[in-house]
C-alpha cells in the first residue's frame, strides 16, 4: 500500500508540510490524547480506508515514502495507542491487543467477562507498563487499567454520575504516576460543573480535579470545558474553556492536579483541542473554526503561532486532532481535501 504525497504551503503563514493521502478514501490520526508516532519519528500509525461506521484499517507508514503496510483490519478509528517502545495496544470490543511494530508479532493483552466493551482511546503509561482503559459493563461506565506483565483488567472506578449526563469516558493514565488515573464526566459542556476527575488506585478515593466557577446570584455555570490531556510529567492537565464559555479569559489552560489551581495559557483564537509536547515546551491546538486553525503556543510564555490554515469536518473522524512526534520537532493532524476526503498533514515545526 502506498499513499501520494503532495507538499503544501500554507498561503498565510508561510508554512510547508506534506499531505498524505488514498485515493476515493478517507485518513486520518489516532485520537489527539494517544500517540500515533513510532520512536524513529518518521514511521507512524495511519487510521486508513475508514468508513461510515468509523471502522478502518491500521497501517504503519513511512513518511519519507508515503509507504504503508497493514497492521490490522476491521478495527475502530482512534482504538489505538503506540507506546514508546514501538507497541501499538488496540482496543476491540471486550479485548485488548497489542501488536509489534518492529517484528510484526500480535497476540491478545487481557479481555473482559462477557456483555462488557472497552471504548476508545486507550492510554499508557511513559515506561510501557501500565494502560489506562475503560469500558461499558452493560449497566455502569468504568474506569480502570491493565499492567502488562500482568495481563489483567482492573478496575479502578466506577463513577455512577447521575442521569441525565452518566457517561464517564476518556480514562487516560498518568504518564508518570500508574496509581492515578483521569476520567471524564461527558455531556453537554454548558451542563457539566464536574468535567475532570481522577481516581488514585492506591486509596480507591476519586476526586474532582477542577470545579468550574458560576456567574449570577443563581449560580449558573460560567465555564464549559473539555478536551483535557496530560503533560508529559503528569503534574498538570492541559484542557481548553471553549469561546462560548460566559466567563472569560477563554482558551488553553492547564490544571495542576495537586492543588486545582489553573493557569491561562492563550486565548488568542477559539480553541477546541490542545496536545502538549513531549518535551513539555508547546501545545498545539486546533479551533472551531471553518476553516480550522492549527496553531503552535508556548508553555512557558503563552505566546502563539499560527501555523496553518486547513478544511475540517463538523464529526469525526474529521476534526483536525493536531499532535507531536516523540521528538516534539513534528506535528500530525487530520484535514478535509478539496474533494472533502479526509487525508493526513505532517508538518516539521524545528
Amino acid at each position: 500500500m502506498k499513499f501520494n504525497r503532495k507538499k503544501m504551503r500554507d498561503v498565510e503563514t508561510g508554512r510547508a508540510y506534506t499531505v498524505f493521502a488514498q485515493r476515493g478514501f478517507d485518513t486520518g490520526l489516532m485520537y489527539f490524547t494517544s500517540m500515533s508516532w513510532l520512536s524513529d519519528n518518521r514511521h507512524l500509525v495511519l487510521c486508513a480506508r475508514i468508513n461510515g461506521k468509523r471502522q478502518c484499517s491500521y497501517v504503519k507508514m513511512d513518511t519519507a515514502t508515503g509507504q504503508a503496510e497493514t497492521i490490522a483490519d476491521n478495527r475502530s478509528w482512534a482504538g489505538g495507542v503506540v507506546s514508546a517502545d514501538d507497541k501499538l495496544y488496540v482496543v476491540r470490543e471486550r479485548l485488548v491487543e497489542v501488536y509489534d511494530l518492529v517484528t510484526g508479532e500480535s497476540r491478545t493483552v487481557c479481555e473482559l467477562p462477557q456483555g462488557c466493551s472497552f471504548h476508545e482511546p486507550p492510554s499508557i503509561t511513559a515506561d510501557n507498563r501500565t494502560l489506562g482503559l475503560y469500558w461499558f459493563d452493560g449497566t455502569d461506565w468504568v474506569i480502570g487499567i491493565c499492567e502488562l506483565e500482568k495481563g489483567q483488567v482492573e478496575v479502578a472506578a466506577t463513577p455512577r454520575f447521575s442521569e441525565p449526563y452518566p457517561v464517564a469516558n476518556h480514562a487516560m493514565i498518568n504518564p508518570r504516576n500508574p496509581h492515578l488515573v483521569f476520567y471524564a464526566h461527558e455531556g453537554k459542556t454548558e451542563h457539566i460543573p464536574d468535567r475532570m476527575w481522577a481516581v488514585d488506585r492506591k486509596t480507591g478515593q476519586s476526586r474532582n480535579l477542577y470545579r468550574h466557577r458560576t456567574v449570577g446570584d443563581g449560580g449558573e455555570l460560567g465555564e464549559y470545558i473539555g478536551h483535557e490531556m496530560w503533560a508529559p510529567q503528569g503534574n498538570e492537565l492541559y484542557y481548553v474553556k471553549y469561546v462560548h464559555s460566559p466567563l472569560k479569559p477563554t482558551g488553553v489552560f492547564a490544571v495542576n492536579v495537586r492543588d486545582g489551581e489553573s493557569r491561562h495559557l492563550n486565548g488568542d483564537y477559539p480553541y477546541w483541542h490542545a496536545a502538549p509536547s513531549p518535551d513539555g515546551r508547546w501545545v498545539v491546538a486546533d479551533t472551531f473554526q471553518h476553516p480550522s486553525r492549527i496553531v503552535c503556543i508556548c508553555t512557558t510564555t503563552g505566546h502563539s503561532e499560527l501555523l496553518c490554515t486547513v478544511r475540517r469536518w463538523n464529526d469525526h473522524p474529521g476534526h483536525p486532532h493536531p499532535s507531536f512526534s516523540p521528538d516534539s520537532r513534528r506535528i500530525g493532524f487530520t484535514l478535509a481535501g478539496a474533494n472533502k476526503r479526509l487525508q493526513v498533514g505532517i508538518m516539521t515545526l524545528f
